[in-house]
């Protein structure tokens, strides 16, 4: 049996019961301890409903393998790899390079005070020394640099080792630049969005309503006549219906002609 640290199961709770004790306590006291043992304030990290969501889309995925970039504090890796101990199967790739230096180890003391290292290789290094000599992937997340070029780039380099029917997870989807780089891999590559099976739509409410309403009468316009609209007036952000923390499945591998592209 995996020598993991238990889990809570205390009626009536969101869902946190699902982590590790030790995540539990961080959300609870909002400080990690660094490998010293030092208290450090909680910072750059998934809240405590999105820790939750991440063990749920994992433990429905069961990944054999799967990979994160950026690690921080642990807190997102935490989650993932609870869901991988109580899948009793995968191993998680987590890449790094600032680790050590930006956040004195206190990603890897969590995990070990989670007992879930076993479930983890580290790699203190770039995504682009990484990623590449990885096996396929079936689950992905990540939560790095958040600049539009370096995601896309990301993105890439995990794509190509994702299996059809794999997730990559995203987070910080209130920043521009996340939400361009969603946009753009929704629009021109094999994607859709993932929801869990109890999941449904957000329900609009009447200004987003009006909102798409509008945003469907102008895609409907002829082709030559929609070039004088931009994409974000086309698809509004609101109408795709995501929180600050997606999932995107990947549908097909990439077959796009040389010269393909759509706005976005």
């Amino acid at each position: 049996m995996p020598s993991t640290q238990p889990t809570q199961f205390t009626p009536g709770k969101t869902g946190e019961e699902l982590l590790p004790v030790a995540l539990q306590k961080v959300f609870a006291t909002q400080t990690v301890a660094n490998e010293r043992g030092e208290a450090r304030p909680l910072s750059d990290n998934v809240a405590s409903e999105e820790a939750v969501k991440l063990y749920r889309v994992v433990k429905v995925l069961r990944p054999k393998l799967s990979a994160e970039i950026g690690f921080a504090q642990g807190i997102s890796t935490t989650a993932i790899l609870q869901a991988l101990a109580d899948n009793d199967t995968g191993k998680h790739h987590v890449i790094d390079p600032n680790q050590s230096q930006q956040y004195e180890n206190c990603g890897l003391s969590l995990v070990r005070q989670a007992r879930l290292a076993e479930w983890m290789v580290f790699h203190e290094n770039f995504a682009e020394e990484v990623i590449p000599s990885l096996s396929e992937l079936q689950f992905a997340f990540i939560d790095s640099s958040h600049l539009f070029d370096l995601t896309v780039s990301e993105f890439v380099l995990l794509d190509k080792k994702l299996s059809v029917g794999g997730v990559i997870g995203f987070h910080d989807l209130w920043m521009p630049s996340l939400r361009k780089v969603l946009r753009y891999i929704l629009s021109n590559r094999a994607y859709q969005i993932y929801r869990l099976p109890e999941e449904e739509t957000p329900r609009r409410n009447g200004l987003k309503k009006i909102k798409a309403g509008i945003a469907a009468a102008l895609r409907r316009l002829p082709r030559g006549s929609r070039r004088c609209f931009s994409a974000e007036l086309l698809q509004p952000w609101s109408t795709f219906g995501l929180s600050n923390m997606a999932f995107i499945q990947k549908t097909a591998h990439d077959r796009r002609a040389w010269r393909f592209h759509c706005e976005f």
